[in-house]
């Protein structure tokens, strides 16, 4: 079986919108309670899950793109009245919980996010996935597969995001 007539931009794009339905239907049935619950003092919220999933995606596209982050160009750093630089990777315990931006702040950086995300990805030519990425934790890997990496992280916290959802609303949520 050959692989070689995907259109590896188009499924990059697939499985990062998979991913975002799971965010989109948090404008539907949840309280603010919910979106900024912490099971534990060390336990991540869905609020601070959705900002960092977002920035994340914003950064590393950008990256792999060669383009500016919105997160810096639409002014969404002083929105939120966070510096620039911080994705949310490395935040203290306290940073998480004292994370409390209004639920339509973060899903509006969301969108946008993911928005651009999709259209930086779609616009990447052939070569630009498969040049070494540099300015990422470890060492420098080919712009798909940093963007792999970026669906494996998107999983990974949407997952987290609907165990979240689950503890405080139950099964009937879904």
């Amino acid at each position: 079986m050959t692989t070689e007539h995907i259109n590896l931009n188009r499924f990059i794009v697939d499985r990062l919108e998979a991913s975002y339905l799971w965010i989109e239907r948090l404008r539907d049935g949840i309280t603010d309670e919910q979106f900024y619950h912490q099971p534990t003092a060390d336990s991540n919220s869905i609020a601070w899950l959705v900002w960092h999933l977002s920035r994340w995606r914003d950064r590393t596209s950008a990256i792999v793109s060669g383009e500016t982050q919105i997160w810096i160009t639409e002014g969404w750093s002083e929105r939120f009245g966070i510096s620039e630089e911080r994705t949310g990777l490395g935040d203290t315990a306290d940073q998480v919980a004292g994370f409390r931006t209004e639920r339509d702040l973060v899903l509006s950086y969301a969108d946008a996010a993911h928005r651009t995300t999709v259209d930086r990805v779609l616009r990447l030519t052939a070569e630009q996935l498969e040049e070494p990425v540099e300015g990422l934790p470890g060492e420098p890997r080919s712009g798909w597969r940093v963007l792999a990496g970026v669906i494996g992280d998107s999983t990974e916290h949407v997952g987290q995001i609907n165990y979240l959802r689950g503890m405080t609303s139950g099964m009937g949520w879904r």
